[in-house]
């Protein structure tokens, strides 16, 4: 749900070495006696993000892993297996045994929406996982071409009505946040426009600049760099409140659209079943990552914020609600990703 970003001074020659280690000594484990709660970590660490690697959220789980492998006193690797909106990953984590060494960077994605749009998958948020914590929070702008002449929301709404289906909007693919979000205000608004797939948020900025689309939204991670060249007008942020980056810009509420369900999350899932010490030990080495102000500089350069709740209860709340909307908003619209 994050458009790729450069993570500055990644050590990617550190954990490729930490995962060859691993699966040279994985032989040995595979016939060792299972390790308890107390024993815990006496391996490796394996947090599979949905992501490409050099992305905001990659980056996002690569900070966090480093600073928590100093926490639990063990080693905490990024895998990544992106594709399909997320479920890639998490069916892989949900097959994975319950004892804290596999741990799945769960989102709203594959936590709250693929369970409605696709109608066959391969695993479920709720029977397959225990929460553990969010880690970061981060909102989305709908931005448009300067060329199209709509300075605010007001002015799409007016343009859309003019001409009915007229306006495009391009995301980063069927059932992803940046289709959803548009979605979500133009059936508030009841406006007409025409959604335009991509595979990933940067190809979809790319066309809006080039001007063979109207609109799109995006993390701030893509958008305020455009906006700032003047590529981009922002309209709307979709999220709880107005960020830092782009101070003039209102909130989907401040517009009028009421329900949303707030900012996209990035947070911690674990096989079902995972003993609730690891949980409370992953929940704390979360909280400590906030605290320390070096890492606080690292978030604001790729515009992530501190969950407001940390534990398992934040993530399964934010699921429910998730799911409250999300769910009839894709059955409405019909929106399939199979």
């Amino acid at each position: 749900m994050a458009r790729d970003l450069p993570f500055p001074q990644s050590n990617f020659r550190v954990v490729q070495r930490l995962m060859g280690l691993a699966a040279a000594g994985s032989l040995v484990l595979a016939f060792a006696a299972p390790a308890t709660a107390a024993d815990w970590p006496a391996r490796p660490v394996s947090v599979v993000v949905p992501v490409a690697a050099g992305g905001a959220a990659d980056a996002l789980a690569r900070a966090w892993a480093a600073y928590a492998s100093k926490e639990i006193g063990g080693t905490v690797v990024v895998e990544n297996k992106p594709g399909a909106n997320g479920s890639i990953a998490a069916a892989f984590v949900a097959k994975q045994p319950a004892d804290g060494y596999a741990l799945l960077f769960g989102s709203t994605s594959n936590m709250s929406v693929n369970p409605f749009t696709y109608s066959q998958l391969a695993y479920n948020p709720t029977r397959d996982f225990d929460p553990v914590t969010k880690i970061a929070g981060t909102s989305q702008v709908l931005v448009a071409n300067p060329v199209t002449g709509i300075r605010s929301v007001d002015d799409l709404v007016k343009k859309a009505k003019a001409s009915p289906g007229h306006l495009n909007y391009g995301s980063a693919g069927i059932g992803n946040s940046t289709h959803l979000n548009v979605a979500f205000l133009a059936e508030h608004f009841k406006i007409e426009m025409s959604h335009v797939p991509y595979k990933g948020a940067a190809p979809a900025m790319m066309d809006l600049i080039g001007g063979q689309i109207d609109l799109t939204a995006d993390a701030l991670t893509g958008a305020v760099p455009q906006v700032k060249t003047g590529k981009a007008v922002p309209l709307v942020i979709f999220g709880a409140d107005r960020v830092a980056q782009l101070p003039d810009v209102p909130t989907i509420a401040e517009v009028g659209v009421q329900g949303f369900p707030g900012d996209a999350w990035y947070g911690l899932m674990a096989p079902k079943g995972t003993p609730p010490e690891i949980v409370t030990r992953l929940t704390e080495a979360t909280r400590k990552f906030w605290a320390d102000p070096a890492v606080r500089k690292q978030m604001d350069e790729i515009y992530m914020t501190p969950p407001k709740e940390l534990g398992a209860e934040s993530v399964s709340q934010s699921m429910k609600t998730e799911a409250e909307v999300w769910g009839p908003i894709v059955k409405r619209l019909g929106i399939r990703n199979d």
